[in-house]
């Protein structure tokens, strides 16, 4: 597979910090020690960068196919609560509790099934595409379409785009 330099924080092509298009720069982000460090490679495939967004159930990430030579983002499956990783490491480790162990199997279960449902209306448009799913590291990944723009916590923020109006047709279908 063809690699090539890619910046952790846009997945562009980069020649060296910070990033000319994203200005990101590794030296100046504190990483959580839970997240999976910029530069994974997952699934022999998929090139693991910054954090985009988390959640109390899964962290997700920009990425970028190595095959297909496209950005995707990657969605791993990461209950704060019930599981940890070693700073460094790529094996998230499962709390020894019967909810942990609830959470590793049955939501992990949950997780999977709600990508093969995503995955069902690929053909809708303004749905994220997902691409794969598998299971790696004791801990699942769903890949799916990267979609540039702003969420829609920043867009309705007050800051964003619509500088805190949602428009009123947004929701109506």
């Amino acid at each position: 597979m063809m690699q090539t330099c890619r910046c952790y924080g846009c997945m562009e092509i980069i020649h060296s910090y910070p990033c000319e298009k994203c200005a990101y720069d590794p030296e100046k982000v504190q990483l959580q020690e839970y997240i999976l460090q910029p530069g994974t490679i997952l699934k022999g495939q998929y090139l693991v960068g910054r954090v985009l967004g988390q959640g109390g159930f899964g962290i997700t990430y920009i990425g970028f196919d190595l095959a297909l030579q496209r950005k995707v983002a990657v969605k791993e499956y990461f209950p704060s609560s019930y599981a940890g990783r070693k700073t460094g490491t790529q094996n998230v480790h499962w709390f020894a509790a019967e909810q942990a162990e609830l959470a590793r199997s049955s939501g992990m279960e949950m997780f999977l099934k709600e990508a093969r449902k995503m995955s069902r209306v690929n053909e809708i448009e303004n749905v994220v595409h997902v691409l794969d799913l598998f299971q790696e590291n004791n801990t699942a990944y769903i890949v799916m379409d990267f979609i540039e723009g702003e969420t829609l916590k920043a867009g309705s923020s007050g800051r964003g785009l619509w500088s805190g109006r949602m428009p009123r047709n947004c929701f109506s279908r």
